[in-house]
């Protein structure tokens, strides 16, 4: 299944901290904030939570239940609570990869759920 989605940055200017906060992790803003594009960077977590709401087609998911994060080579992942885990299961998905790429005030996530290969 694939889920993408793109979303202007100065959607996300006026938002209050209690907004922000309600959206992405402490984790996210605290990466987002290390760069001069952090609008952009938040633009692009968002978009990858609904990317995953698209690929998995399940509306009722909270955003703040998605978490991006990155390796230390600053590949970006998706940290998942225990519900949406279970949803990945029961539905034969083993793996979730991302993209995430901003530019010009514009970010664009996509999602892509691997299933699990029958043998």
């Amino acid at each position: 299944m694939v889920g993408i989605d793109i979303e202007s940055a100065t959607r996300f200017k006026n938002w209050s901290e209690q907004n922000l906060n309600r959206v992405f992790s402490k984790t996210e803003i605290c990466y987002a904030k290390k760069f001069k594009n952090f609008y952009e960077h938040l633009a692009g977590f968002y978009c990858v939570k609904e990317a995953l709401v698209k690929a998995l087609n399940n509306k009722t998911l909270k955003f703040n239940e998605i978490e991006v994060l990155h390796t230390q080579t600053g590949k970006p992942y998706v940290s998942l609570n225990q519900q949406i885990k279970s949803q990945l299961s029961l539905s034969n998905f083993n793996e979730i990869e991302i993209s995430i790429s901003h530019s010009q005030g514009f970010a664009v996530a996509v999602v892509l759920l691997n299933k699990t290969k029958e043998k």
